[in-house]
């Protein structure tokens, strides 16, 4: 059975650097807890994915070979040795953090920042502070062994990985190897947000009348004697009240969907590109009409809301159905280069909030993250949970919860 490296972190790292590094950066010791949380595992799954090569796993060797074990083994001492320590140890993990992470650090300290409620200049001294113990716990594993051990006790650990790693993250490091949120679900299991519906079902009343139709006028070509007119015959009266009645309800969908087209939002970008099934009142409508507006400032406290986004229930995998609003706003934002926006994630106030804020913020990012895979600048959007905070609706009804469980833009620059 393989090594959960995490497990180890947590049983002998988290609990005693969370307690002191809690002291010299200002912040809460269970924020710094959660923090760790979400750090630990980023790092690991970037040394897997640096071990990947045999390069990158003799880079790891010689990090490992550079530390100074036995001052990571007294985190209290190291701690109360006093500043010059400290700042040996991030100076330390800022080398490590540089050579596992690159320019995906920003990434992690935001995200991180975001589900444990610390400043993001917290985050990042603990990201460089938790690197250092963490590849202590690696070299304690791998001392007097090679480098080929220590590429397959890193490649056993994708599974515990997964299990521990916030799926923002995930995004943000390109774990889509690991499994998990990085990936499309292609099955639809329920929703968290709302759907405006649609569809085409009335064709299945119009084809076959257009069918029958078809084959009367198919016998009545290829005959002319009394056998095919009594057969044309027949075949009029056995269509005949099964088609009267397809036609009404037809004619009814018909009349539905006229009315569904004539409260869709039909705009053509100045790229050329065509808004597609964006409704009147929907965000396409709202953010189109916001940033033509020169007269309208910049709002923090202004938001628009996706409508046609969906999520698989109590997860953060956006359903198929989701794509075509999203490449709207893609398309809008590369209309209006100018344009830059925060995404914001929300939840109702069912279940553990903690729980809650993490839903929000994976959602967030994996919509953000959506946006840059179809061509928009990752520097223009920025991405944010908020868990069951600032409702909509009222919580004690199951349309106020499903109001409340939502993905909003807000313009931050246009």
């Amino acid at each position: 059975m393989a090594i959960n490296l995490l497990d180890l972190v947590k049983d002998q790292v988290t609990g005693q650097l969370a307690k002191h590094a809690s002291g010299f950066l200002g912040e809460s010791e269970s924020s710094v807890t959660n923090a760790l949380g979400s750090i630990m595992p980023a790092l690991l799954g970037s040394a897997v994915q640096k071990a990947a090569t045999p390069s990158g796993s003799q880079g790891l060797m010689d990090m490992i070979g550079k530390l100074d074990m036995n001052s990571l083994g007294n985190i209290a001492s190291l701690f109360g040795g006093g500043a010059s320590n400290v700042n040996g140890l991030l100076n330390s993990g800022g080398g490590i953090v540089d050579a596992l992470l690159g320019n995906k650090a920003g990434g992690i300290i935001d995200v991180v920042s975001s589900l444990s409620g610390m400043k993001s200049g917290s985050t990042s001294s603990l990201l460089k502070m938790a690197a250092p113990f963490l590849l202590s716990i690696i070299g304690n594993q791998i001392k007097g062994k090679g480098v080929s051990f220590l590429t397959e006790l890193l490649g056993g650990q994708k599974s515990f990985i997964k299990a521990a790693l916030p799926a923002g993250l995930g995004n943000v490091l390109n774990f889509g190897d690991f499994g998990g949120s990085t990936q499309r679900s292609t099955v639809s299991t329920g929703s968290s947000s709302t759907s405006t519906g649609g569809g085409n079902n009335w064709l299945k009343w119009l084809l076959p009348i257009l069918l029958g139709a078809g084959l009367i006028w198919w016998l009545s070509q290829k005959g002319c004697g009394k056998k095919v007119e009594e057969t044309v015959g027949d075949a009029v009266v056995a269509v005949d009240s099964a088609a009267m009645k397809a036609a009404n309800a037809a004619g009814a969908a018909v009349d539905s969907m006229g009315a569904a087209v004539d409260n869709l939002f039909k705009y053509k970008l100045s790229t050329g590109f065509e808004l597609a099934g964006a409704a009147k009142d929907g965000i396409e409508s709202q953010l189109v009409t916001f940033v033509e507006d020169a007269s309208k400032p910049v709002d923090k406290n202004l938001w628009f809301n996706f409508d046609r986004l969906l999520f698989d229930t109590g997860k953060a995998t956006l359903q198929p159905s989701s794509q075509e609003q999203l490449k709207n706003v893609a398309e809008i934002m590369k209309a209006f280069p100018k344009l830059k926006v925060k995404l914001g994630g929300y939840t109702d106030n069912v279940g553990d909030p903690k729980a809650n804020l993490k839903l929000s913020t994976d959602r967030a990012f994996n919509v953000m993250n959506e946006l840059v895979a179809m061509g928009v600048a990752k520097d223009r959007l920025s991405a944010e949970g908020y868990g069951d905070k600032h409702p909509v609706a009222d919580n004690n009804t199951e349309e106020g919860r499903q109001q409340n469980r939502r993905i909003a833009i807000r313009v931050t620059e246009k």
